[in-house]
C-alpha cells in the first residue's frame, strides 16, 4: 500500500494540473480580447463608413440630372460667351441685351442651386470614398474655387458665401420636393431679389481679365458633366471646351 503521502500528493498534483488547465483558456481569453473588441470597433467602423458612401451615392442619384443639366447650361453659355462673341452680339444696344445678361446671370444661380441643394444633403455624410461619388466633390469644390479665388483679379469675384447665398435663393420647394425655381420665376425676382448679381454681372462680365476665369470654370463644368453624364448619351457629345 501506498504510503498517505503519496496519495496526498498525487491529489495536490492533479488539482494543480486542472487549475493550470482551466487557466490556459482564461488567459487566451484575456489575450485576444483587445484583439477582439479592434475588430469589432474595424467592422464597426467599416460598416458605417459603407453605409455613409451608399446613402452619398443615392443622394447623388437623386440630383445628377438636374445638376448635370445646370453644369451643361452653364458651361453652354460660357462657351458662347467666350468663343462665339454672345455679349458682343447681345450686347448693349440691342433690344435683348437685357434678356442676355438675364439668362447668364439664371444659368450661373441655377447651378449654385442645384449644388446648394446637393451639399446640404450630403454634408453630413462625411467625405465619400466610392470613386464617381468624391470625383463629383471635388469638380464642386474646384468650380467653387474658381469663382472664388482673385487669381483673376476681382472682377467675377465670387466668394463661397455669395455662392452659396445665390443658390440659397433659388431654392423652392414644390409638391414636397426640394429643387430650383424655373426661369418664370427667376425673372419675377430678378430685379429685386438678384439685383446686386445682376449689376455686378452686368459691369464686370465684359471686363478681359473675366475672360480667364470663365474660360477655367468652363472646362471645369465640362468635365463635370462628362462625370455625370456615365453613359456619354445626354450631354457629353455636345460638349466643347473654350
Amino acid at each position: 500500500m501506498a504510503p498517505a503521502w503519496i496519495g496526498s500528493a498525487g491529489g495536490a498534483i492533479a488539482t494543480a494540473v486542472s487549475a493550470l488547465v482551466a487557466l490556459r483558456p482564461s488567459r487566451l481569453a484575456e489575450r485576444l480580447a483587445p484583439l477582439t473588441t479592434e475588430l469589432e470597433a474595424e467592422v464597426h467602423r467599416r460598416t458605417a463608413q459603407f453605409e455613409r458612401d451608399l446613402e452619398a451615392e443615392e443622394v447623388l442619384m437623386r440630383y445628377r440630372q438636374p445638376l448635370a443639366a445646370a453644369a451643361f447650361d452653364l458651361q453652354s453659355r460660357l462657351y458662347n460667351i467666350l468663343r462665339m462673341n454672345f455679349l458682343e452680339k447681345f450686347g448693349e444696344g440691342h433690344d435683348r441685351a437685357d434678356e442676355a445678361q438675364r439668362t447668364t446671370l439664371f444659368r450661373l444661380a441655377q447651378y449654385f442651386g442645384w449644388t446648394e441643394i446637393l451639399r446640404r444633403d450630403i454634408q453630413f455624410l462625411s467625405f465619400p470614398q466610392a470613386e464617381e461619388t468624391r470625383r463629383v466633390a471635388e469638380l464642386q469644390s474646384e468650380i467653387a474655387k474658381g469663382f472664388l479665388t482673385d487669381t483673376y483679379g476681382p472682377a467675377l469675384m465670387i466668394w463661397s458665401d455669395e455662392q452659396r447665398g445665390i443658390g440659397e435663393r433659388m431654392i423652392v420647394e414644390e409638391h414636397g420636393k426640394v429643387l430650383c425655381m424655373g426661369y418664370a420665376t427667376f425673372r419675377e425676382k430678378c430685379d429685386d431679389v438678384f439685383a446686386p448679381w445682376h449689376e455686378r454681372l452686368r459691369n464686370e462680365l465684359p471686363e478681359e481679365p473675366v475672360r480667364a476665369r470663365l474660360s477655367h470654370v468652363q472646362h471645369l463644368l465640362c468635365e463635370l458633366v462628362e462625370t455625370l453624364d456615365t453613359d456619354r448619351v445626354r450631354y457629353s457629345q455636345d460638349l466643347q471646351r473654350a
